[in-house]
Parts: structure tokens; sequence; C-alpha cells
């Protein structure tokens, strides 16, 4: 299959800095402390749309990623091609963090100030402020059982 021109330059607004950097923030509002490949998966869940409503759903109970990627393997089944693609948006949100005070970067994020989301972000920012929660809770796991359970190929 041959990639067009607007495939590779495509540029998508939809999941920017601003996105990416609301979602790791809200997560930090929960953890205070967050490992860079824990930080890496945010991202891609709060990008694919099916499971930022999911996360963000008030009926959605706190499950771990093994009891999440078996119950719900639809969510799941391209998240290693999600989490290479969001690489660069996450690295990219991450250092837009720590510059704007927000974090500080010392071997893991560390918080240092709260991200307020209010209906001024948008409907789409206070729905990943929502899911930040459960997202914050799934990340309990240790990094080596969240990649498993997720597929992630390293």
């Amino acid at each position: 299959m041959e990639n067009k021109i607007e495939d590779i330059f495509s540029w998508d607004g939809y999941n920017n800095i601003g996105i990416g950097s609301i979602a790791i923030a809200s997560v930090l509002n929960y953890r205070k402390v967050l490992s860079v490949p824990k930080a890496l998966l945010v991202i891609p869940m709060i990008t694919h749309t099916p499971t930022l409503s999911y996360m963000s759903s008030k009926s959605t109970l706190n499950r771990s990623s093994a009891a999440l990627t078996s119950g719900f393997p639809n969510l799941f089944t391209n998240f290693n091609e999600r989490f290479e693609d969001s690489l660069p948006l996450s690295l990219n949100s991450i250092q837009y963090l720590v510059h704007l005070g927000y974090a500080k970067f010392d071997q893991n994020l560390i918080f240092l100030k709260k991200l307020e989301i209010d209906n001024e972000f948008g409907t789409r920012a206070e729905k990943i402020f929502i899911a930040s929660k459960k997202i914050s809770q799934l990340l309990n796991d240790d990094s080596e059982e969240l990649f498993l359970n997720l597929r992630i190929k390293l």
C-alpha cells in the first residue's frame, strides 16, 4: 500500500500539544509523580475516542490493566500503533508542561501545580479531565505489567 503525500504530511490539529498537556497534567493532578513510561501511555488512551468515552463514563468501574484489556479488547486492539504514533506528541506535551511550570522532570514527571480545567477549555478537555481519574488509577500497575497487558512492543 502506497502512502499519499497528504497522508505523510498531514497534521492532526485535533490531537495537539494543548490536548496532550491537558491529559498528562490532569493525570498528574491525581498521581503527583508519573514515570516517563506511564506518562507515555496517557495520550494513546485519550486520543482514541471509544477509550476516552469509556474512561470518562460515570458508570465505568476502576479496573486493573489486565481486567480492562481482557474485558474490553476492542479498546486496545491497536494500542501499540497508537502508542508509537503518539510518542512525539507525548514527549512534546511533557516538555511543554515542564516549560509552563506545571511539572518538573527529575527522573520522573513531578507535579508542581494543578491545571484547572473548566468549560472554557471545551467539552473534550472536560471529558479528558473526567477520564484522568480512572486513567491515573489504571496506572497504579507496574510499568512492565501495563506494557505487557497493553501489548506494547519495545
